[in-house]
């Protein structure tokens, strides 16, 4: 398959990293709460980055790894509005056969420091859908006013059920934010949801329970079973399966099932920090 738009693997492309006009909860996401915790400014955010580092990979492979890949992606080192980044793509050596690919963006801006890296393929066999995907939610309705804390995370009690339709203002959103000139995500009908909004359904899910207040994507493994398009009807089934404390900061894994009527076309498992050492030392504005 040829690749679009200058993009391919083998061919580094630069972009500079924002989510202007992107409207969150999560105070990293914006100036102020991270200067006081002693980083250099608001956190681009981590689906943003990885919206930009799957750019090669749609241009080249299109729909099919749209439609089934497992992803992996780690986040290793904050990336601040206006940084400019630097993306490779390359073929992992001897994994043809699974159609293995490395991603890993560079941040220029700050001395070409690797601040995400990204590995995809698709094994054989591939893997089933988890059991997880069985647990039954917590119906409830309401506002939602529950700030999430240690105490209120329970492990494997699922979110209540969030039902919604993918639309071509999601498409239109993500491109936007991230200046995203891939034709794939606009043409015809109901063409394929850009991945960035694939991984965003496990936060809609999330906030759709709760409030999260200073959160820090860490890494996502995706296991992508059938194409999401839009039009598709979905239901969110989100579910905290793990949590620890590390070096005085809370860490959560959540658990995303996407269905389209009773199939799961997708799996988000997401890992980031949702309370930060330092929070608990700010006077109560700043929390």
């Amino acid at each position: 398959m040829t690749s679009v738009v200058g993009y391919g693997i083998d061919r580094p492309y630069t972009v500079v990293a924002k989510h202007t006009g992107f409207k969150s909860s999560n105070r990293v996401h914006a100036n102020g709460l991270p200067q006081k915790l002693g980083f250099r400014g608001g956190f681009v955010l981590g689906i943003a980055i990885y919206g930009y580092m799957t750019r090669a990979l749609v241009a080249r492979l299109g729909e099919p790894w749209l439609a089934r890949a497992l992803v992996e992606v780690k986040f290793l080192k904050p990336v601040c509005e206006g940084d400019r980044l630097r993306i490779e793509t390359l073929p992992v050596a001897g994994g043809e056969a699974e159609n293995q690919f490395k991603v890993t963006a560079y941040n220029e801006s700050m001395n070409n420091e690797v601040t995400a890296i990204l590995t995809t393929c698709v094994p054989v066999p591939f893997p089933e859908v988890d059991a997880k995907a069985g647990i039954p939610p917590n119906e409830w309705s309401g506002p939602v006013t529950r700030l999430r804390a240690w105490d209120s995370v329970v492990i494997d009690r699922a979110y209540r059920t969030l039902s919604h339709t993918l639309t071509i203002e999601d498409n239109r959103t993500w491109q936007r934010i991230l200046s995203d000139d891939l034709p794939v995500f606009a043409q015809g009908e109901h063409p394929p949801i850009h991945p960035a909004h694939v991984l965003r359904q496990v936060q809609l899910g999330t906030n759709h329970e709760c409030i999260t207040d200073n959160a820090v994507h860490c890494s996502t493994k995706a296991v992508i079973h059938s194409l999401l398009r839009v039009g598709d009807p979905v239901r969110l089934l989100t579910v905290p399966i793990a949590k620890w404390e590390k070096k005085q900061n809370h860490w959560i894994t959540m658990y995303c099932a996407i269905y389209r009527e009773d199939r799961v076309c997708a799996e988000i498992y997401h890992t980031q920090i949702f309370k930060l050492r330092g929070t608990e030392e700010l006077p109560t504005a700043d929390r």
